[in-house]
């Protein structure tokens, strides 16, 4: 299969409209999963994992098809993403540069080997460029982990049913949120470190799906609670303050439920 076939016809099978926006750690944590099962070669691989969007962008320091290679080479090797908060850091094994890096970038996916923690990969994303004309750089830098730092936790269960039951909640909630997860998000509005992709070979329909749904409702109630005006909203009076405060608490619960589905989704479908 040559270097760009299997990611062109995926792209041109899926469409813009089922392409799955994903960070970009995400990304490359489920094509990297693909390459390690043989799925695909690691330039399919790499191409996948790039994704496509609405400007240019340049991937720099770290070789990501020097690194997938490398990385098949460690014995019982697999790949953990990670979407870290403020106060919700698990997943992430250091050194504590890596943590830092990993929560400015609000991403990263860690590689094990053997059951031990190996390293923790993490972009960094910078637009450059005039109005217009802008394009996008993405730094990716590997962070050994500490001797001895224990694996991250596997995918659960649980994080699904929460996420369907958020979504549920938030039907029947008379809060007006503006999201529409069955409707794609266009590619100018993904942010710096986000990317979209066509999901890799032999993905499971179901699970694909899934993922769709997770990552595109985390963006959207990350972007709904990013816009919100608490101010504004109080000069209304406390009826106005309080549905604010309903509707913040109901973004927050979906976009919390979201992210923990994306990772264990992710985690999922990357699976040696």
């Amino acid at each position: 299969m040559s270097a760009t076939s299997a990611v062109a016809r995926g792209t041109e099978r899926a469409g813009e409209r089922d392409l799955v926006p994903l960070p970009r750690a995400l990304a490359l944590c489920l094509w990297t999963g693909a390459y390690l099962r043989g799925d695909c070669g690691p330039d399919d691989a790499v191409q996948g994992a790039h994704g496509t969007g609405h400007r240019h962008v340049e991937h720099l320091d770290l070789d990501l098809f020097d690194w997938m290679t490398a990385v098949r080479r460690l014995p019982l090797v697999a790949v953990r993403p990670v979407l870290p908060a403020p106060g919700r850091i698990a997943g992430l094994v250091g050194p504590p540069a890596a943590i830092a890096a990993a929560l400015a970038a609000e991403q990263a996916l860690v590689v094990t080997a053997g059951g031990i923690a190996d390293s923790t990969l993490i972009p960094a994303a910078e637009t450059i460029g005039s109005p217009g004309e802008e394009g996008l750089i993405a730094r990716w830098a590997s962070h050994p982990a500490p001797p001895g730092a224990p694996m991250p936790p596997p995918p659960t269960d649980g994080a699904r049913s929460r996420f369907l039951r958020a979504l549920q909640q938030a039907a029947r909630s008379t809060a007006r949120l503006d999201l529409v997860p069955d409707e794609p998000i266009p590619l100018a509005h993904l942010p710096e470190g986000w990317t979209a992709i066509a999901l890799p070979p032999r993905t499971d329909p179901q699970a694909g799906h899934l993922l769709l749904l997770a990552a595109r409702t985390l963006l959207l109630s990350g972007a709904e609670l990013a816009a919100a005006d608490p101010v504004g909203s109080a000069r209304t009076g406390t009826p106005g303050l309080a549905a604010q405060t309903s509707r913040t608490a109901l973004l927050r619960e979906l976009r919390d439920a979201a992210r923990e589905a994306l990772v264990d989704a992710v985690g999922t479908l990357s699976a040696p």
